[in-house]
């Protein structure tokens, strides 16, 4: 049953980013193209897949993590865009880490517990 349920994850995901790639092409600029295909359809298709397999309270844990995460990812992208330009690439990524990991454990401890 685990397999099948990966398995179903994986090609529900696909299809939903192709989904959301060709709306995305619509979109102006085309610098947030990328944001709208991938990110919101692979959490979409994990949220629903976990409600059929495993029921809304672990769908429900599962969604206040990708808030948490969310909001991590929100402060990296701040911080990479001013530590890539200073720093370079790869250090300017790593340094940015940092800024993903404060804010998402803080929100676990503030609000998951």
């Amino acid at each position: 049953m685990q397999l099948i349920a990966v398995a179903l994850k994986a090609l529900a995901g696909g299809t939903l980013v192709v989904a959301f790639s060709a709306l995305s092409d619509l979109l102006k600029p085309k610098a947030f193209a990328g944001v709208f295909a991938a990110a919101p359809s692979v959490a979409l298709t994990s949220l629903f897949l976990t409600v059929l397999t495993t029921g809304p309270a672990k769908a429900t844990v599962s969604s206040r993590g990708m808030i948490a995460g969310a909001t991590g990812m929100i402060a990296y992208c701040v911080a990479a865009s001013f530590l890539v330009k200073r720093f370079g690439a790869v250090p300017g990524s790593v340094m940015a880490w940092g800024a993903w990991i404060v804010p998402s454990m803080a929100v676990y401890w503030l609000f998951m517990r």
